[in-house]
């Protein structure tokens, strides 16, 4: 604070130096000196100098507090042209970014307002709620605790089932209410044959950093991290095949060092791949909001987007209806903009399944990009940060989604991970025993060689015809086989390591339809229909 009123002060005393009196003619001024006129163009340039320093130093050190160990960001082993420096590289990498609390407090106050309607909480109780959450580690699978570089509170997915229906908007626009209302929030742009985060928030043209551990540095704007495929390989056309992309995938899911977040808010490609398969793997997702329009063909791909999460166990819980209505400036009534039995269809189907509706009007302003950087202390974009954008129908539907995800998030019945009673659970005893926890409670043994029998991998059954490459019956009669280590695999599977060096990914419903008894069928017709749970 002390050094925004010094620079403020210097502004100051460089714009009389520059004017002179109010009144005195510009070439009087000149005349009287030129060396005046020089001392003030460098009084200026330094004091402009000094605030885009000392901005980038305040943006890194606030970045640097959140780490556990006063770095700021990190940075991922891609080996694609990085600059590394052994300093804190967040401060080349972001402009001067600017804590807006009278916009957060217009922000909240919106949002309560909504929940005093909705006889909800308000957005301080969630806030609160929030806060209590144990921190999650975000990196590799097996790393050790000491060696975390980044932690979430929750992990947010926004998906969709096909593309152009707005997903990146929502996205960018959710992060940026959740960071209003004064979280510590990081969004991950997981497109990255066509990512769309470089052009919803321009950045300038600099090189993306890592650091000493080899880490990405996330870049921040306005408050809030960002990582995308688009800033490491800006402008290039991505022609990469499906193992490199998987490597890309996993490194920017491992390998960016946000810091200590309080959401995470990654933003998957459209439709039902493998980027979506490798995500579920790899985080523990907290909760799905599912992107779509009011059309039949957007319904179908809804239909399809919350049987995936189904089966990968990712609780989805809202669907934004995007481009649902127009308001009319004239008439100020608000018009359907599509027509088709999906407007009828689709919230009867989400109240079956128990998954929340948000109707997000159509705004002309919500589609601008801006088409050269923009330092975030003018809160020009993206749109929710602008304050010419308050009271817009727009504005007030960001601001009652992000209320209904935080909601979501902390309530009981959202379908969130970590109790004991409501999912299935592979724990490793004593000597290399292995016991199922069944969803109430129930405690079963298994038998680590029927476990080891009946992996479905690559190197145990061939994935064309279905043949068993490994000798079951010796498999089971090996008594003395153990499991040598259990670890989660996102929401949905374990891997678990045996005493003869193999690992099997198992799924937790496979995992509890084998510990109930029913074994699993051996033949290619078997294998082709249940390769999905394994």
């Amino acid at each position: 604070q002390q050094g925004i009123a010094q620079r403020r002060r210097l502004l100051v005393e460089a714009l009389i130096r520059c004017g002179g009196s109010p009144t005195a003619h510009p070439r009087a001024a000149m005349a009287s000196g030129r060396r005046d006129w020089l001392g003030s163009a460098c009084t200026l340039a330094g004091v402009a100098a000094g605030s885009f320093l000392l901005g980038s130093w305040s943006a890194g050190l606030r970045r640097a507090r959140a780490g556990e160990g006063g770095t700021a960001a990190g940075a991922a082993s891609l080996k694609l042209g990085f600059a590394t420096t052994d300093a804190d590289p967040s401060a080349a990498a972001t402009f001067s970014s600017c804590a807006a609390g009278a916009a957060t407090a217009a922000r909240r106050a919106a949002a309560n307002g909504a929940a005093d309607e909705a006889g909800g909480a308000s957005v301080e109780e969630l806030l609160s709620f929030l806060s209590q959450l144990p921190p999650k580690p975000i990196g590799a699978r097996g790393a050790k605790p000491q060696d975390t570089h980044s932690t979430a509170k929750a992990v947010l997915l926004c998906a969709s089932g096909k593309g152009g229906v707005g997903k990146s908007t929502v996205s960018v626009n959710l992060a940026y209410t959740l960071a209003d209302f004064g979280l510590e929030v990081g969004l991950l742009d997981l497109d990255v044959y066509g990512p769309s985060l470089p052009e919803l928030i321009c950045l300038p043209s600099v090189q993306v950093m890592q650091n000493a551990a080899g880490r990405i540095v996330p870049l921040d704007y306005g408050g809030v991290a960002l990582m995308s495929w688009g800033y490491i390989q800006p402008g290039e056309a991505s022609t990469i095949r499906a193992p490199i992309l998987a490597q890309i995938v996993s490194q920017l899911l491992t390998g960016v060092e946000w810091g200590n977040l309080d959401v995470l808010v990654v933003d998957s490609p459209p439709g039902t791949g493998d980027v979506l398969l490798s995500l579920s793997q790899t985080l523990t997702i907290d909760g799905a909001v599912l992107v779509t329009t009011c059309n039949n063909i957007s319904f179908a791909d809804v239909l399809k987007g919350v049987q995936l999460f189904e089966k990968v166990e990712i609780p989805p819980m809202l669907v934004v209806a995007n481009m649902a209505t127009f308001s009319c400036k004239q008439c100020g009534h608000s018009h359907e903009l599509f027509t088709d039995s999906a407007c009828a269809k689709l919230p009867k189907f989400l109240e079956s399944q128990g998954i929340g509706l948000v109707r997000m009007p159509l705004d002309p302003l919500l589609s601008k990009t801006p088409d050269r950087p923009i330092p975030p202390v003018v809160r020009a974009y993206p749109f929710v940060r602008n304050p010419d954008n308050e009271g817009r129908p727009s504005w007030a539907a960001f601001n009652e989604l992000a209320r209904r995800v935080l909601q979501q998030l902390l309530a009981p019945s959202s379908g969130r991970s970590g109790g004991s009673s409501d999912r299935v659970t592979l724990k490793l005893r004593a000597g290399g025993a292995l016991e199922v926890r069944l969803r109430g409670g129930e405690l079963r043994a298994l038998a680590p060689c029927e476990l080891r029998a009946t992996c479905r991998c690559a190197h145990c059954i061939d994935d064309m015809t279905g043949e068993v490459k490994i000798d079951k019956v010796r498999i089971r009669a090996d008594v003395g086989l153990r499991a040598t280590g259990v670890e989660p695999r996102g929401n949905y599977a374990v891997s678990v390591s045996f005493s003869d060096g193999h690992c099997s990914l198992v799924a937790l419903r496979a995992l509890e339809r084998l510990a109930g008894g029913e074994s699993a069928s051996v033949g290619p017709a078997a294998a082709r229909s249940t390769a999905g749970a394994w």
